[in-house]
């Protein structure tokens, strides 16, 4: 994430993320899956401040940037490619600066505004992110300054995917191995990618793509793209990725399917769903070929298109 401390309030840019690498391990006793992930964090941000207040009350205010809103308006299909804002109370960034208040015993409150630009149940982490913003802007606000791993445990609480966010834009690399249910985090200092995002019309559920995976007999391992990634050799990606929960995914939506043929004839590095999806991406040769690649998909009307590069302290040099 990117952050601004100002005299009256915190502000925070809350980057999205994909899955470049998920395995899934093992079914576990309470429900979720052990697995193995490798995300990256990348430049296509939702915008958070948060005010401290005398009083105790928390206050979200929650919509779209009106930006995005007025692209996907004209895209004809506003709600089918943002996806729902979910009400205060069961909004994960509620539910974080709440939980954060309650833990450290914090006698004030909080004005919270969020103009998100990341589309909902895409598999982009727009959620997890924002929940980790969240954390981050109200423990600074309210002067608590409290250090990572204590804001991990308590986004573990929350969310799988909320601590990799903390590893993000000016706090480390922006690229990690995740394991357990996604809270273990492992960073490592991989180099730039340059991406296209695409989000179709429709979202997929999370829990049903969870529900209708199988476990593979022998895992697919990370080795050969995680090496890649550390090399800082273009050339050395793997054209296959793997994601666990494509096909459930293929299921629900037809559009990843359609995804997957239209990146095939784009001369792309590689190709993906991210996460459990409806959110798509490729892999790029550089900058340019990615706006080139951006420019296609936009006149094919497959959705929601964003070119973006990895959102890392290295990025960030460059």
């Amino acid at each position: 994430m990117l952050f601004q401390r100002l005299a009256s309030k915190v502000s925070v840019l809350a980057p999205a993320k994909i899955n470049l690498f998920l395995e899934l391990l093992e079914k576990r006793p309470d429900g979720f899956h052990e697995l193995e992930t490798i995300m990256v964090a990348v430049s296509l941000f939702d915008r958070l401040e948060v005010t401290p207040t005398e009083a105790s009350d928390l206050i979200l205010d929650c919509a779209w940037d009106s930006g995005q809103l007025a692209r996907a308006t004209q895209l004809g299909h506003s709600s089918q490619l943002l996806g729902d804002l979910p009400p205060q109370d069961s909004n994960l960034v509620y539910r974080a600066v709440k939980l954060l208040q309650t833990e450290e015993n914090v006698p004030h409150g909080a004005r919270i505004a969020l103009r998100k630009c990341i589309p909902s149940a895409s598999g982009f982490g727009g959620a997890s992110s924002d929940a980790a913003a969240a954390l981050f802007a109200a423990s600074q606000a309210w002067n608590l300054n409290l250090p990572i791993d204590r804001l991990s445990e308590l986004a573990a609480k929350l969310g799988s995917d909320i601590p990799f966010f903390f590893y993000a834009g000016q706090l480390g690399s922006g690229q990690a191995i995740a394991t357990g249910r996604g809270e273990n985090i492992e960073p490592f200092p991989g180099r730039r990618l340059d991406l296209v995002l695409i989000r179709p019309p429709g979202g997929v559920s999370t829990a049903e793509a969870y529900r209708r995976c199988q476990l593979p007999e022998v895992p697919d391992s990370s080795n050969k793209l995680l090496a890649s990634l550390k090399s800082h050799q273009s050339t050395s990606m793997p054209r296959q990725l793997t994601n666990r929960l494509t096909r459930p995914a293929r299921e629900i939506s037809t559009r990843i399917d359609q995804l997957a043929k239209i990146c095939e004839q784009l001369d792309v590095v590689a190709h993906q769903m991210s996460g459990s999806g409806s959110g798509y991406f490729a892999i790029c040769r550089n900058r340019v070929h990615a706006r080139r690649v951006a420019a296609k998909l936009q006149a094919q009307n497959v959705g929601m298109v964003f070119p973006v590069t990895t959102c890392g302290l290295q990025s960030l040099r460059n």
